[in-house]
């Protein structure tokens, strides 16, 4: 058993498209050949943001087939993986956030800011319509505050456990009391009458804070740089960062003031990002993800991404999806299996006909086991028992279901 590399100049080009962008992209993969490094992480950097608007939808059914839509047509697929890794680190679950349409808008807000700036990020989160609804901040009042919004500000979103005191969640939950949100027009403000007029001591200072200044604060510490920086630097290389390179990581990017194309820049040039082709177990959005573009599956079929485990803006929870190889579990493997099985690949453009070398080319596999090569091809000597059609669609369904394409 051994690793192949197909074609070392497309394995590296795919290496980056398949990690940085939602699904494997074969345009871009060639358009990348022979390209050096810095040139090729400088495309995918720069390319146009795609400011196309998500509807508003009364049922966010529609808001998520255009988002699929969206994505599977790569217009900026750097912008689509980051509002997915934004949404997955600061969720809200569709049907707890009140109107529907406060999950197209809150798409929009992170579609926009995805690429820009981590403080300008948490500020939008902080006042988002679906966020004070799914957080239950609405109920929060001077004289009832309720502390979700500041605990899972704090522990979840920002500095993470450890870094404040329950008497800072008590006294930032008092500055964060007041916001409403209008139902029709979906617009948050702070009505002054249920808001806490007066001085608190928020991380050890005194002064009258309000949701601006708290984040603002937060987004100072260097625990929060540290924290976020490096889960983002574990999304893209699969790596874990000890605490002092998590602190040194952090460090550089408050320099940056928390920019976050410069944070991508440095994972993406970083050898860490290039020293193995696959590490990162997709999660199950994103493995559905690279099958709905390479099968054209339709995108208002995003209930399929349910079957896998996780169906965007469905949560488990406030804190998102586990990470890490729960996603390779024997459910996880069952799953994806049973999806595989359940496609008729007439319906892939050449998917009767598409050579081995083909499919791996369309998959993205420029390196793989040579066994999954080697049972790929012998699917031709079983047509007596599987039929015309049985050795190309089950050729598919090896390449598709093979360790490599599981993982990132």
């Amino acid at each position: 058993m051994a690793q192949v590399e197909r074609d070392p100049e497309r394995a590296a080009a795919a290496l980056l498209t398949r990690r940085a962008l939602m699904r494997p992209v074969p345009s871009k993969i060639e358009e990348l050949i022979g390209v050096d490094r810095e040139t090729a992480v400088a495309s995918i950097l720069d390319a146009p943001l795609d400011d196309a608007q998500a509807p508003e939808a009364e049922k966010s059914e529609a808001t998520l087939t255009w988002w699929l839509n969206r994505i599977s047509e790569n217009i900026n697929g750097l912008q689509e993986r980051m509002t997915f890794l934004w949404h997955t680190l600061i969720p809200s679950h569709r049907y707890a956030v009140g109107n529907q349409a406060f999950v197209g808008m809150q798409l929009n807000m992170i579609r926009s800011r995805a690429l820009g700036n981590f403080r300008d990020l948490m500020q939008a989160f902080a006042a988002d319509p679906a966020m004070l609804k799914y957080l239950d901040a609405e109920s929060s009042t001077a004289k009832k505050p309720n502390e979700n919004l500041a605990r899972e500000i704090m522990e979840l979103f920002t500095v993470g456990l450890g870094h404040y005191t329950e008497e800072d969640v008590k006294q930032a939950a008092l500055a964060l009391a007041g916001w409403r949100v209008d139902g029709d027009g979906g617009r948050a403000y702070i009505e002054p009458k249920r808001a806490y007029d007066g001085d608190t001591t928020f991380l050890g200072e005194t002064k009258r804070w309000d949701t601006p200044s708290i984040v603002d604060r937060l987004c100072d510490h260097p625990a929060t740089s540290a924290r976020m920086g490096s889960r983002v630097w574990y999304h893209f290389t699969g790596q874990y960062l000890s605490g002092d390179a998590q602190a040194e990581l952090g460090a550089w990017w408050q320099g940056q003031n928390l920019e976050i194309k410069p944070l991508l820049q440095r994972i993406f040039l970083d050898e860490q990002f290039w020293a193995n082709h696959y590490v990162r177990p997709r999660t199950g959005f994103e493995y559905y993800a690279a099958i709905q573009n390479i099968l054209n599956l339709d995108p208002s079929q995003h209930w399929r991404a349910k079957e896998l485990g996780q169906m965007v803006y469905e949560p488990p929870n406030v804190g998102g999806w586990p990470e890490g190889d729960r996603w390779l579990s024997p459910d996880s493997m069952l799953r994806r299996s049973g999806m595989m099985f359940s496609l008729d690949f007439k319906d892939v453009p050449n998917g009767l006909t598409a050579t081995t070398e083909e499919i791996l080319d369309t998959c993205g596999l420029y390196v793989l086991n040579d066994q999954i090569i080697a049972a790929m091809a012998a699917t031709a000597d079983h047509v007596d028992k599987i039929g015309e059609e049985g050795p190309p669609q089950l050729k598919w369904r090896i390449a598709m279901s093979c360790p490599e394409f599981q993982l990132q």
